[in-house]
């Protein structure tokens, strides 16, 4: 697939190195400069919207124009705040990258236009939301992005750990291309392992000459690196320098867009450890769930019937009822349109797109997903979302608890008929690529809200209409299986 890209990165003008007593020196950075660095990050909530507002008050009524004008300008300044509670994920994803700058103007004109019609506010034209959205649309959106290329430029980051991590950092970075940041070398310590690696910038202890000399705008700090050693040098050299510290698994969050699983400990599911958010959180997802899945029946009725005439057509039963494991460990029955031959081998197996057991309207049904249909009750029931991580089955899950830590925590969630894992990873296939998929439904339990499940919804009802690009791949092995190292 085209790669990841998250918030975009300005690179500016080189700072001069400190002298060689003192603190850092940071020279002034000129007035133009300045005012790019701050506007650079914000064209979606202060250069469109003025740009959308501007185009509506144009094609208005010469004496409309200043309240439309304003009215206007405060919707598509909401939408563009709302759109940007999803602006990680929406980066992250094939489809939804490109959707993303006409997101935040679609929210706020579609809030202009219910305010226009339950106030009697002046009321602009169909053609007149259309072109502010396209304008605003086209301002506010990273031009790169827009192409499906790369931003220009990169952050300069810094690791802070052994050797041999550092290098497999690096060969992640490499593997998808990102020029989100650049690995500029890394940080020794006391007592680190020995080993091949980027460029080696200096000790521990240097921290702040190394920051300044090299120009580093981001501290990434291993798991092997010592954590208070690291968080007390940060406190005491760094804190007036225009750098930040992340941990590993954080950066991996940002520019990868999952969880490595093998280079956390229970220490971040404390992240999860939030009942208050989620008991706010579930009256609004349930709610979701049963409107969408009600929608859905009603627009899906019309096919059901051609679609059991079609799969009885070699007699065998339309329906497929599988025991699956649910939320809490909690088995239930999934039902889906049969996609497998009738003589095909029941046992418990990976499925794959190519699978040879499945008949050739099988085949058409896996690739659009209206397989799937069925579970749109599973949904009304309660024992599914719309949105969550795929059910497996229980000999899957018995096998893949004992190899894979932290398993179990996928079924604190309730299962979906998509998820982050499915959009991104597609069929598991195997042992390896449950354990890719389980680095992603980690990233999903701590980012779910609302807009993400959305966001999911709407990537994969686009695939039903545009060429899914391929799925991908794990950038290094060694962050979801430690005993690839």
């Amino acid at each position: 697939m085209s790669r990841p890209y998250g918030p975009r990165m300005t690179v500016f003008p080189r700072r001069i190195a400190p002298q060689a007593a003192g603190p850092p020196a940071w020279p002034q950075i000129a007035a133009r400069w300045q005012l790019w660095r701050w506007l650079s990050p914000r064209l979606d909530v202060v250069l469109a919207p003025l740009a959308g507002a501007s185009v509506l008050a144009l094609l208005t009524e010469p004496g409309d124009r200043a309240r439309l004008g304003v009215l206007a300008l405060c919707a598509l300044v909401a939408g563009a705040c709302l759109a940007r509670r999803v602006a990680a994920q929406a980066a992250l994803l094939p489809l939804m990258r490109h959707a993303y700058p006409f997101m935040g103007p679609f929210l706020g004109l579609a809030g202009l236009a219910v305010v226009e019609l339950l106030t009697g506010a002046p009321a602009a034209g169909p053609l007149d939301l259309l072109a502010a959205l396209a304008v605003a649309g086209v301002v506010g959106g990273p031009w790169a992005s827009l192409f499906g290329s790369p931003p220009p430029g990169g952050a300069r980051a810094a690791f802070i750990g052994p050797p041999a991590a550092a290098g497999r950092l690096a060969l992640a970075l490499d593997a998808v291309g990102s020029r989100q940041y650049v690995l500029v070398g890394y940080v020794t310590y006391p007592g680190a392992a020995p080993g091949a690696a980027p460029r080696r910038l200096g000790e521990l202890g240097e921290l702040a000459r190394i920051v300044a000399e090299h120009d580093i705008n981001l501290l990434v700090m291993g798991t092997e690196a010592p954590r208070l050693a690291v968080f007390s040098e940060v406190a005491e050299s760094c804190l007036g320098l225009p750098v930040r510290l992340v941990e590993l698994s954080s950066l991996f969050e940002e520019v990868f867009g999952h969880v490595p699983t093998a280079e956390i400990n229970a220490s971040w599911f404390l992240c999860l450890a939030d009942p208050h958010a989620r008991a706010s959180a579930a009256p609004l997802k349930r709610l979701v769930d049963v409107a969408g899945a009600s929608i859905a029946l009603v627009l899906a009725l019309p096919l059901l019937p051609v679609l059991v005439l079609l799969i009885r057509r070699d007699g065998g039963p339309a329906l497929f009822t599988q025991v699956r494991i649910g939320e809490g460990g909690n088995r239930f029955r999934l039902h889906k349109l049969r996609t497998m031959r009738v003589d095909a081998d029941a046992s418990a197996q990976w499925a794959c797109p190519d699978d040879p057991r499945m008949t050739r309207v099988g085949a058409w049904l896996r690739r659009t997903h209206l397989d799937e249909l069925p579970q749109l009750f599973n949904v009304l029931r309660g024992e599914m979302s719309l949105v969550g991580p795929r059910p497996e089955q229980p000999q899957f899950v018995d096998r893949l608890e004992r190899m894979l830590p932290f398993y179990q925590r996928r079924h604190l969630m309730r299962p979906g008929i998509t998820g982050w894992a499915q959009i991104r990873c597609g069929y598991a296939g195997s042992d390896i690529g449950s354990a890719w998929k389980l680095c992603h439904d980690l990233y999903y339990a701590k980012h779910r809200s609302a807009g993400v499940d959305v966001l999911i919804l709407c990537e994969t009802l686009a695939t039903l209409f545009f060429e899914r690009e391929s799925v991908i791949q794990p950038e290094n092995a060694t962050y979801v299986l430690a005993d690839e190292r």
